[in-house]
């Protein structure tokens, strides 16, 4: 990366950037998105030290791309009492400015009394990666502190400028993918991951990942499966997540009316490579005015059509000739005869999967999308 020195020679000019995670375990995309921009960062020659609240199997893939860890910390602030609050943060504050950051990378904003502490301390400003809707009532109060944000979406752009950010202290950045850690599976890939996995190889394998809740559809989902009435050997449901689905009463009613055979469940994976590329066709059926939609690029960018929710910023991920894989929250028909209408379509329109992963590689590449983030991070280290 380079940069303009005050006679405007350009000069190499590698940042120190020290960064906050919730946990170094896959809690969700944010703690994803966090690993793999780190690491990418690093790669660039930058220094990262994260700073995160749970050890986790993250922890081997930041320490072999040189990213320093501290932890496991607190970033939580009562505000009843506000003096013991600070005090819990001295020590972070303390090792934060021995790294003697440039800026301080947030990427939660509820972590904001713990960053304004961390940044003071360090002398450096924050720069803040918006991923989700603003969580507090005086977001622009607080906020005071920050020198930039991120949003990872237009959506989300206008849902913190609704809260009082001005427009023109927001970047938009979309989240992206590094390819190789997402291939595209065949028909290879397809046989040997549901060997591995123990599911059938010749079913119709329709596949949900993540939080397994009813905020994420996953209702809507099981009344549209109900629905179809599919058998077990012509099509199987695959849901991976936590907490296993019986464990909600709301979800464990609802699977009692399917055939246990209908439907196999997984814990959380670290990697959900091989459960993509077992894949027929990847759902995300979100009740949730999602930030970004993570799973629709995952899902695509491997060769799957993704049936998604009209939520939040879905939209403007299939939009144009992706539209079609769109469906309005909470309707298990639409739902349900939208799984129908794709779930044969590797023979009736074989090229599809190509198509699905050469519209995520055009509209989301991720070089582009770590370089904008670095420069935005270089600008407002020059305000330091």
């Amino acid at each position: 990366m380079e940069d303009a020195d005050e006679v405007g020679n350009f000069v190499t000019t590698p940042l120190r950037i020290l960064t906050d995670s919730n946990s170094l375990d896959i809690k969700g995309g944010i703690e994803l998105c966090t690993l793999q921009d780190s690491i990418a960062l690093a790669g660039r020659g930058h220094t990262l030290d994260v700073m995160f609240g749970e050890d986790g199997v993250f922890r081997s893939r930041f320490q072999d791309a040189g990213v320093g860890l501290e932890g496991p910390i607190s970033f939580n602030f009562d505000t009843h009492h506000p003096i013991g609050g600070l005090a819990r943060f001295v020590g972070p504050a303390r090792w934060a400015r021995s790294r003697s950051p440039d800026l301080l990378w947030l990427q939660r904003f509820e972590h904001i009394f713990w960053a304004q502490a961390v940044a003071r301390w360090s002398r450096c400003p924050i720069v803040c990666h918006l991923h989700q809707k603003p969580n507090f009532n005086r977001s622009a109060i607080l906020s005071h502190g920050v020198a930039h944000f991120i949003a990872v979406s237009d959506f989300m752009r206008g849902a913190w400028v609704d809260a009082g950010i001005e427009p023109d202290r927001i970047s938009v950045i979309s989240n992206a993918l590094p390819p190789d850690q997402y291939p595209r599976g065949g028909a290879v890939e397809r046989a040997s991951s549901r060997r591995r996995l123990g599911i059938p190889v010749d079913a119709d394998v329709v596949l949900y990942y993540g939080d397994i809740s009813p905020g994420k559809g996953v209702g809507t989902l099981l009344d549209a499966w109900a629905d179809l009435g599919l058998i077990s050997n012509s099509a199987l449901l695959v849901l991976v997540g936590s907490p296993e689905p019986t464990d909600v009463p709301e979800l464990d009613r609802k699977l009692r009316s399917l055939s246990p055979a209908a439907f196999r469940w997984f814990p959380m994976q670290t990697d959900v490579i091989s459960f993509l590329h077992a894949a027929d066709l990847v759902v995300f059926p979100s009740w949730l005015e999602e930030g970004f939609g993570r799973v629709v690029i995952e899902g695509m960018a491997t060769g799957r059509p993704v049936i998604a929710s009209r939520v939040g910023a879905v939209p403007t991920i299939l939009s144009g000739p992706m539209e079609r894989f769109l469906v309005e929250p909470r309707s298990s028909d639409a739902l349900g005869s939208r799984i129908l209408s794709l779930l044969e379509w590797r023979r009736s329109e074989p090229g599809l999967g190509e198509v699905c992963a050469e519209w995520v590689e055009a509209h989301y590449p991720y070089d582009e999308h770590v370089t904008a983030l670095e420069q935005v991070l270089l600008k407002y280290r020059r305000q330091r």
